[in-house]
């Protein structure tokens, strides 16, 4: 099973076991849909919990778990990573999620490997992938203007690069 990071546990919201969730999902409304089995990442373990109330206020998803009533049962984690058995995500072929993009091998328009990516960064204007290979780390604007071509079945991404860009 491949688990989706979802949200980052922020800190807890009033005392009736609310917690304030940083989102890393564009969908908060379908991640955290009261009855969802989620995974709470700890240092040492994950630990499954299901989501028992879901609202927004301000920006950040406030969230409540079954079994987890008062602030105590939540302070411990504070700071955890929530995340989601991707089998939940309901995922259209032609539609590509920044999970998808993470491990694509990244090639230049010659076929040469510059790497693999190791995270899809969220920036105001655009997404920016961080591309890991050997000897270099490097990010590339996610744009029109330098991706050529996705191929998500071979988990393969064709770049232009411009000169000084490595």
């Amino acid at each position: 099973m491949k688990k989706i990071k979802i949200g980052q546990i922020v800190r807890p919201f009033g005392l009736k076991g609310e917690v304030k969730v940083k989102l890393y999902t564009d969908f908060p409304e379908l991640r955290f849909t009261v009855g969802m089995p989620l995974f709470l990442t700890t240092a040492k373990e994950d630990i499954d919990v299901v989501v028992s109330s879901f609202r927004m206020h301000q920006g950040f998803a406030l969230v409540s778990f079954e079994g987890k009533p008062s602030i105590d049962d939540i302070e411990i984690y504070r700071n955890c990573e929530l995340s989601i058995d991707e089998a939940k995500i309901e995922h259209d072929e032609d539609d590509i999620y920044y999970f998808d993009l993470v491990e694509c091998t990244v090639v230049d328009e010659s076929g040469a490997v510059l790497g693999k990516i190791s995270e899809v960064i969220d920036t105001p204007a655009h997404a920016v992938i961080r591309i890991v290979g050997e000897g270099k780390n490097f990010l590339l604007p996610y744009v029109d203007a330098f991706i050529i071509d996705e191929d998500m079945e071979e988990k393969k991404i064709t770049v232009r690069l411009i000169e000084g860009m490595l």
